[in-house]
């Protein structure tokens, strides 16, 4: 076993345990490191214990003397004592994604942003399945990346969808479209800076391939300037646009590209900007604006996002649990018809929440805060909105409930993350569900 090549994977999460199997089954004998050992009864991880993964606590004393490589999963910080440890003895760091492109030789694409960018994806592989090309959406969303390599099908496109963690280890050149969404604050916690996220972002460039499209939303360009090449492509709902829509029509340097369907009307318009989105990433591959347009019309989001819960005495209740962000629940309100009763709050993630006067003003007519950060949104809010207080998601839905009268919005949306009373996003938006429901048979 001596000559075996070693690696250490840091973070044994869904991606770390699918990477550490990869890297088995590619012949290295594998170290793994994490705060929290996974479940001892999890299926991965009973499978690659058997294969001889060694387990350590990630601050524990590890030598990586003699490791050939070290792989991150995504999320894990680059400031990591362990990853300083692998930089200064020069072993080659790789992310969990860059492992597995590495060795899938098949048509992608991938999609990058602070919002959509799950919907976007999404709505890619549905478009192109629907026109008879197979698909698969991957990345941080459905499989992990190198999941999906341990049993690739050459035949299909893979639509990847990027985090800004999974970006900062990205350098292969292997999509032919990329598109970064929007950059907006969010993890602010974890960079400090506006433009180290906004260039963590921008790193998705590199990872186009020479001839390959690369199109990013116009205020994101602003925003972006000392990191971008010059060869991207402007889209968005800004007529300075290259790619460019107003929820009727599309164009493309001036030319009529395709007309909406008429329910995009009543959405919000960043439905209509992800709509262009998905449209840039599947022109490549021949998709025609009929077979785009039906595609459109047979497509449902996926859950927590601004999903339409159900209706009480008028009163009609969405789920936005996905809104982690401050410009999240911007979309999320002005996406909302009539008045609204806010629920906000969870874990603060670094950015302020003054943006939201000017953008609630005239529409949101109470908020309701729970989790961590109520504190912080009611010194920066509550001068400007009437604000409660909820200790859990059953209380945070009977007050909202109490202040809205028939024709108004209960809108779950809480521009934080979930990790102080939820396992995730999920998990809290389940939870606003049931409340709901529970609400309504009480009715």
């Amino acid at each position: 076993m001596g000559d075996m090549k070693k690696a250490c994977v840091l973070g044994l999460g869904v991606s770390g345990l699918a990477a550490v199997e990869f890297l088995q089954r590619q012949g290295y004998r594998v170290s793994g490191a994490d705060r929290k050992l996974p479940a001892s009864n999890d299926p991965k991880f009973q499978k690659v214990s058997r294969q001889g993964l060694t387990v350590f606590f990630d601050q524990a004393k590890i030598d990586l003397k003699g490791f050939a490589l070290f792989v991150l999963s995504p999320g894990i910080s680059p400031e990591h004592p362990l990853v300083l440890q692998a930089k200064k003895l020069g072993i080659e760091i790789v992310g969990e994604a860059e492992l597995a492109l590495r060795e899938i030789h098949q048509p992608a694409v991938a999609v990058t942003g602070t919002n959509g960018k799950t919907t976007v994806t999404l709505l890619v592989a549905h478009i192109l399945n629907s026109a008879g090309i197979k698909a698969r959406a991957l990345g941080n969303v459905g499989d992990p990346l190198t999941a999906y390599a341990l049993n690739p099908d050459p035949s299909e496109v893979l639509v990847v969808e990027l985090s800004s963690y999974q970006l900062e280890t990205l350098t292969a050149p292997v999509f032919d479209a990329a598109v970064l969404l929007n950059v907006t604050p969010d993890h602010l916690d974890r960079y400090g800076t506006m433009s180290l996220y906004a260039q963590a972002k921008c790193r998705l460039q590199h990872c186009v391939k020479e001839r390959g499209l690369f199109f990013v939303q116009t205020q994101a360009v602003e925003m972006c300037r000392e990191w971008l090449f010059d060869r991207v492509e402007t889209m968005g709902d800004d007529p300075k646009s290259v790619l460019w829509t107003d929820k009727v029509v599309a164009k493309y340097c001036g030319n009529v590209e395709y007309f909406l369907p008429d329910h995009y009307r009543n959405l919000g318009l960043h439905e209509s900007v992800n709509a262009l989105a998905a449209w840039g990433l599947c022109k490549p591959f021949g998709i025609t604006v009929d077979q785009f347009i039906a595609a459109l019309k047979t497509f449902h989001k996926p859950a927590h996002r601004i999903e339409y819960v159900g209706d009480i005495e008028g009163v009609q209740f969405f789920d936005d649990s996905k809104g982690t962000n401050i410009d999240a629940v911007i979309h999320a309100v002005e996406a909302m018809k009539g008045p609204v009763v806010l629920i906000v709050g969870g874990v603060d993630k670094g950015a302020s929440y003054h943006p939201w006067k000017e953008h609630f003003q005239g529409k949101v007519k109470r908020l309701v805060a729970i989790g961590q950060a109520a504190q912080k949104i009611d010194r920066e809010l509550s001068s400007t909105f009437a604000l409660d207080h909820a200790g859990s998601m059953r209380e945070a839905v009977q007050l909202a409930k109490a202040h809205a009268a028939a024709g108004d919005c209960v809108l779950l949306s809480p521009g934080c993350s979930s990790f102080d009373m939820f396992a995730d996003y999920t998990h809290r938006g389940e939870e606003f569900k049931r409340a709901v429901l529970t609400l309504k048979s009480e009715d």
